[in-house]
């Protein structure tokens, strides 16, 4: 996507005719429709500034019609749906400059809103951000301050700003190199104190099953059957950050019991200590008991099958209203009756939501691992540069390359198919429904391709470690490293696969 000149863009301003205007000016090799009311609000803001750019150029030489270069319109951050209207960003990335349009007046709180909500995606570029909003109903011109005051200014000000020493160079392409979706949407544990400040937001998917959640609890309230609402959905999709935001919202009356399907973290203990009226259990803990209006219970799947059978009675027995997150490409343990734990979940499940994309993954290693563990799929060509592809002849050499990149800060993952090979310095307690930075994942002589080109290892629990490399790799938010050792065959099927 080019970054573009508004008055150019905006001589235009039919359906067809501008969205075609605008593919071409941006470069864009998707097509997408934008309404009258789109062009014509971005018209009118064009043609208001225009006198106040002529005059404020007159005694400087330099054309006016420069100082409306630069625009990126309609720019989307790539996995979270965030868009800005208008963007320019400053050639030193240290200036940026936001503009919303509105062809109707909805009001200053919400105009508000969605300056600030864009003012916190934004300092992650920058510190020096000029924020308005253009109203076409009311030809109204809105300025947040960086106080977060807003008031309706003269075209004047927005003119000032695009006449500005800092925005004559700008940023004109690859606008994706400052936005990166990992950067806003937070692991609450993880990252505890942002999400304890407040200091995230919820994609829309995420706004709009906290809408349908709370609608199903406030319409059951008092009912004969608590609900139980199941919200599924792979790696790094949301689901753990739209059941944070809920115990928040939650407990700002009511006292809330929040269980974890694994093993405890520091992060959890800090956000129980710190959360008023909210408890946090591992699903493992025994003997659970409060008086609770509602129950949260995150990777819900990965406790044992006697562990959430006795919760789901004791929440049952209470008629406590319940949301359970699963991630259902996990394999699980079975009860007695080989029911796994997902499968106990949607038999309990009143009503179910189901998350989409991935907003935290890192693509090229999410696309990377798709094409090793099916390479005859077709794959289009990606750019993998953040993946690296090694070969050890023996568990000595592996033990140099590990050193080496353990020092480089990444955590390693050893799958083994056989008694030999390196110690491995994370499990499946330490994987589980955890990100990692930096990972180097070490496969072994155990690992090879079935007649059907699908990746299989042999040996004990050959499925938990599938799944444990699968969530590994789907769970890495900045490099990635395979090492296989002491497997030619397989390494020169992954190699193809990084060159592809």
């Amino acid at each position: 996507m080019k970054a573009m000149n508004l008055y150019f863009l905006t001589r235009e301003t039919e359906g067809e005719n501008f969205s075609g205007l605008v593919q071409e000016l941006s470069g864009r090799v998707r097509y997408k429709e934008y309404s009258r009311h789109e062009a014509q609000s971005l018209r009118m803001l064009t043609e208001l500034l225009i006198p106040y750019l002529i005059k404020g150029t007159a005694d400087t030489g330099r054309n006016w019609v420069n100082c409306l270069d630069g625009f990126h319109f309609s720019y989307t951050i790539a996995h979270i749906s965030k868009e800005f209207d208008l963007l320019k960003i400053s050639a030193d990335g240290k200036s940026v400059l936001n503009i919303e349009l509105k062809s109707e007046d909805i009001g200053e709180d919400r105009i508000l809103k969605q300056l600030m909500q864009n003012r916190y995606y934004l300092t992650h570029i920058s510190g020096s951000i000029y924020s308005f909003t253009y109203v076409m109903e009311t030809n109204t011109l809105y300025y947040l301050n960086d106080k977060g005051h807003m008031r309706t200014c003269d075209p004047d000000l927005l003119a000032s700003v695009l006449q500005k020493p800092a925005f004559v160079q700008y940023v004109e392409k690859d606008l994706d190199l400052y936005f990166r979706a990992a950067d806003y949407l937070i692991d609450p544990v993880t990252v505890p104190e942002k999400y304890l400040q407040g200091n995230y937001f919820l994609t829309n998917q995420q706004a709009e099953f906290k809408r349908k959640i709370l609608e199903t609890l406030r319409v059951s309230g008092g009912s004969e059957k608590a609900p139980v609402i199941v919200v599924e959905g792979g790696a790094a999709t949301g689901k753990s950050l739209l059941l944070y935001d809920l115990a928040m919202e939650l407990s700002k009356k009511k006292r809330v019991l929040f269980l974890y399907g694994g093993k405890l973290s520091e992060g959890h203990r800090v956000i129980d200590e710190r959360l008023k009226h909210v408890d946090i259990f591992s699903a493992a803990e025994e003997g659970i008991s409060g008086d609770y209006a509602f129950a949260l219970f995150d990777e819900a799947n990965r406790a044992e099958p006697d562990a959430l059978v006795r919760i789901l009675d004791y929440l049952a027995s209470g008629n406590i209203p319940c949301i359970l997150a699963c991630d259902p490409n996990i394999l699980v343990k079975k009860n007695r009756e080989g029911k796994g734990t997902t499968e106990l979940i949607r038999e309990a499940g009143t009503r179910s939501l189901e998350f989409t994309g991935n907003i935290r993954v890192n693509r090229p290693a999410y696309l990377f691992l798709r094409a090793m563990m099916q390479p005859r799929e077709i794959h289009s060509r990606q750019d993998f540069d953040c993946i690296d592809v090694l070969y050890a002849a023996n568990r000595q050499e592996a033990e140099v390359i590990l050193a080496y990149y353990r020092e480089d800060g990444f955590s390693q993952l050893v799958l083994s198919g056989s008694e030999q090979g390196p110690e491995a310095d994370l499990n499946i307690e330490d994987m589980a429904g955890q990100d990692h930075g930096r990972l180097i994942v070490v496969l072994d002589s155990g690992f090879y391709y079935d007649e059907d080109m699908h990746l299989q290892v042999s040996g004990d629990h050959a499925p938990e470690r599938l799944s444990l490399m699968y969530e590994g790799i789907s769970r890495t938010r900045e490099r990635l490293c395979v090492l296989v050792v002491g497997n030619e065959a397989l390494f020169t099927q992954i190699l193809s696969v990084r060159e592809r």
